[in-house]
């Protein structure tokens, strides 16, 4: 439970130093870098989380995700790139999105907010030896929604795109 919150704060808190800078084609070189202490465990870790349960009877799963408020955080993320405090960029080529590309991605029939259901993270992970301690950096996260077939089943996931946080 803790950890989720703390995970909530550094988000919110990154969205905030993400606001306090100028142009948004500098900001990635604006933001300092958090300071962390203790050694380095990985310089990238990704991985994907399900952040909405695809199946109703999954009780773990809905349990797991039961303080997750994943449409605030989906449309923080959103509202960001609207205001140009966060840059999108392609999951495949890592290029650089534009807010019309964003527009264009909403207003397609497949896709929904509301079906973001797995984010990507790529992470830094930091242990402080001294006080057993373990951090996390959040560097990345993209965000994938469901796709599903014809007669209504979920077939996969979807990127729609990557912010960089750090």
């Amino acid at each position: 439970m803790e950890s989720k919150s703390v995970f909530f704060l550094t988000i919110f808190s990154i969205f905030i130093l993400f606001g306090c800078s100028g142009n948004p084609e500098q900001k990635e070189a604006l933001v300092p870098r958090a300071e962390t202490s203790g050694l380095t465990i990985a310089d990238t870790v990704i991985y994907d989380v399900v952040v909405k349960n695809p199946q109703a009877e999954d009780t773990w799963t809905e349990d797991c995700l039961r303080n997750l408020d994943r449409e605030k955080l989906v449309d923080i993320i959103f509202d960001a790139v609207y205001r140009h405090e966060l840059l999108p960029y392609d999951y495949i080529s890592h290029e650089l999105m534009s807010v019309k590309d964003i527009r264009d991605l909403e207003n397609d029939p497949e896709f929904s907010r509301k079906n973001i259901g797995k984010i990507q993270f790529s992470e830094e992970w930091y242990f402080d030896t001294d006080n057993l301690r373990m951090e996390k950096r959040v560097n990345s996260l993209s965000l994938g929604y469901e796709v599903f077939d014809l007669s209504g089943n979920l077939r996969g996931y979807k990127p729609a795109f990557m912010v960089r946080l750090n």
